[in-house]
């Protein structure tokens, strides 16, 4: 049975139409998880679907008496009431029940004075004590007090008007939850959340009753949650009975099969207008109806396979120095500095080497976004030393889109979205082609019609996708990414992945989302008591060991980092058991903080494995081959890209580049290995 449905729905913004004629069902104890582009109307959906934005045309059905609550990522409060009072207030059936079951214990016992007749009172007194039972409603204080905690709010009397808007989103995903409606409708949940609450957040909506709605960029959250992925795009909604894996490995399958055909489809239409061209001379009516067919092929709407949004840059060269801090430390302010106060890191030392990959975590508050500002020069240093090396062009995607992307230019005048890239420049290099302002946009999934809309029109994560464009087409060689994932859409996140795998510069993220931390990095610093504490591996190796510290009552770590430099930190993780560049040494986390010098690895370290002749020889003709394999696979993109009508040799071409892509992508994983043992 269905909860909720969508029947023929239409909805519109004057010229743009976000769907049509879309049809949707929730039914109970669904767990449906809605996914789509940036602007596709995802977060509208959400509204529709709540009632709370009237559908175009179509029809809304509701199963009578159900309960729905949405929590948008700008929820509505009442900034006079204090934090606990305002999840009372949105903690649905459960406060009015016990609203009502003080009213009517109030109205008993003013009945028992007068002498008047309770029995109705009573019967009503025995229902509301029944469904207090049921619902869990007379520890409700306790319970929010409880969701509170866990989602990181402490102080339950502050003023919500005095709340950041992540603390107030917190707020309204807190009564949700403690609510429990039928249907709960989450709008980027994870947004502002630190990875402890993501992970509580994950298991609390997997153990949830009702049905649920669910966008979000969190892709382990989606996986791990959703029974359904519906795909919003181009104002058609597709359905796939699955998680995400399941939805990722049925939407490669659709667009392979999408490309054989519309491969066929261009070599038959080929040929049907090469025997036009030749101008038959009889024009009988066979031959009419194929003149027909042809002009229905050229006219006929084809599924088109949707275009990849692409992120490749012009890099400049980094030098041996890319970021040197030596003995940090901050405090939140001059004046927490000056009272005393503990600092939010001390006594950090550390060189980004020119192709690191670092991730940095860490509690709200923790210090995250202070220490990205400080490498950027927006924060003034407070002590210790911070230099760049002589090379660094730095790029800062940052959490604030709107600060670039301003609504209007300095003259006053309406900035449109192509005014954007304009200004930093009119054409741009990248992989070998002179790209123009518009073409580059394009590639980036700005439409022609789209690039001359005005900026103030863009939704968060078209504003933000528009900021990774103008920062990357200025290329950087060092990229510094606060919360990047925040209000981007799953493909544009996949593909900035795929990006800074290829990218050939340092890396430093602030991030909570463990899937993106997982693909693009390899070391972690994790803010703990002013210190940074430091991990070789991704996040999920880091959560496996801190739990199993946690289990075994360790404070983690196997003492003092030794090497201050990035690119000896994997010599360091070999040396803690003779690793390949590979494997995950299990002791490799530790801590920086003051005094971190260079005793650390000194001592009884093994030494490394010094790389044999054998490996030596087949280090020196990888160096050489992988150029050729590379050579090799951009002839074969071009032999693909060029098409042709012969459609067993597209697949046979196909299939030649599967296997030399596997060939590199095996080399250079060998490379990778041979080259960090010593010589």
């Amino acid at each position: 049975m269905s909860l909720i449905s969508l029947v023929g729905v239409r909805k519109d913004y004057g010229i743009r139409t976000l769907f049509e004629n879309l049809n949707l069902h929730v039914g109970e104890r669904e767990r449906l998880g809605l996914i789509g582009p940036n602007g596709a109307g995802k977060s509208t959906l959400l509204k529709v679907l709540a009632g709370l934005e009237p559908p175009g045309a179509g029809e809304r059905r509701v199963l009578p008496r159900s309960r729905m609550v949405l929590v948008s990522q700008e929820p509505q409060l009442d900034p006079e009431r204090t934090v606990l009072d305002q999840v009372f207030a949105g903690s649905g059936e459960k406060m009015e029940l016990l609203r009502r079951y003080t009213a009517v214990s109030e109205a008993l016992a003013l009945a028992n004075v007068h002498g008047g007749d309770d029995s109705a009172l009573l019967a009503e007194l025995g229902s509301l004590n029944s469904r207090m039972d049921q619902s869990q409603a007379w520890g409700l204080e306790q319970q929010i007090r409880e969701v509170l905690e866990r989602l990181g709010v402490g102080d339950v009397n502050r003023r919500v008007g005095d709340l950041s808007g992540g603390y107030r989103k917190r707020l309204a995903l807190a009564a949700a939850l403690v609510a429990e409606p039928d249907l709960l409708l989450l709008d980027e949940p994870t947004n502002h959340l630190d990875a402890d609450c993501i992970q509580w957040l994950q298991g609390h909506l997997s153990r949830f009753p009702g049905a649920l709605v669910l966008v979000t960029h969190d892709r382990y959250v989606l996986d791990q949650v959703s029974d359904r992925i519906v795909e919003v795009d181009a104002g058609v909604a597709r359905s796939y009975s699955g998680n995400y894996a399941y939805y990722l490995a049925r939407r490669a399958e659709e667009d392979a099969a999408a490309v054989a055909s519309e491969a066929k489809f261009r070599g038959v239409l080929r040929r049907e207008l090469e025997w036009l061209q030749r101008g038959p001379k009889a024009r009988s009516t066979k031959q009419k109806a194929r003149i027909q067919r042809i002009e229905a092929m050229r006219e006929a709407p084809r599924r088109q396979v949707k275009g990849n949004l692409s992120l490749a840059s012009n890099q400049r060269r980094l030098g041996r120095r890319a970021i040197e801090a030596e003995e940090l430390a901050f405090w939140a302010s001059d004046e927490a500095r000056a009272s005393g106060q503990t600092p939010l890191l001390q006594g950090f030392s550390y060189d980004f080497s020119p192709e690191d990959r670092v991730g940095i975590i860490g509690p709200n508050g923790s210090g995250k976004t202070t220490l990205l500002d400080l490498i950027a020069g927006r924060r003034k240093l407070q002590q210790g030393r911070l230099e760049l090396g002589s090379t660094v062009k730095l790029a800062y995607f940052d959490q604030h889109s709107h600060v670039l992307l301003a609504d209007r230019d300095a003259a006053g005048r309406e900035r449109k979205v192509i005014d954007v890239v304009q200004e930093a420049a009119s054409s741009v290099e990248v992989d070998g082609t002179s790209l123009s302002a518009s073409q580059l946009l394009e590639r980036f999934l700005f439409a022609p019609a789209q690039q001359h809309q005005p900026v103030n029109k863009l939704s968060g994560g078209e504003r933000r996708r528009l900021h990774l464009c103008r920062l990357l087409i200025e290329a950087p060689n060092v990229l510094l990414l606060d919360e990047p994932t925040n209000d981007l859409d799953v493909q544009t996140l996949t593909v900035l992945e795929d990006f800074l795998e290829d990218f050939r510069g340092c890396v430093v993220v602030v991030s909570h989302d463990r899937y993106f931390l997982d693909r693009s990095v390899d070391r972690l610093f994790a803010f703990e008591n002013g210190q940074l504490r430091r991990f070789e591996g991704n996040y999920s190796s880091y959560l496996e060991r801190d739990q199993l510290d946690r289990g075994q009552g360790q404070s983690g770590g196997s003492g003092t980092v030794g090497s201050r430099t990035g690119s000896s930190a994997a010599a360091s993780s070999t040396a803690l058991g003779g690793l390949s560049a590979g494997q995950q040494a299990p002791a490799a986390a530790s801590s920086l903080g003051a005094g971190a010098g260079s005793s650390g690895a000194k001592g009884g370290a093994v030494k490394p494995r010094r790389r044999s002749f054998k490996e030596s020889r087949e280090l020196q003709s990888l160096e050489l081959e992988l150029p050729q394999w590379e050579a090799r696979r951009a002839e074969l993109e071009g032999q693909l890209a060029a098409g042709g009508s012969d459609y067993g040799a597209l697949e046979s071409l196909t299939q030649d580049l599967a296997n030399l892509q596997a060939q590199i992508l095996q080399g250079e994983e060998r490379w990778l290995e041979l080259s960090e043992l010593q010589g």
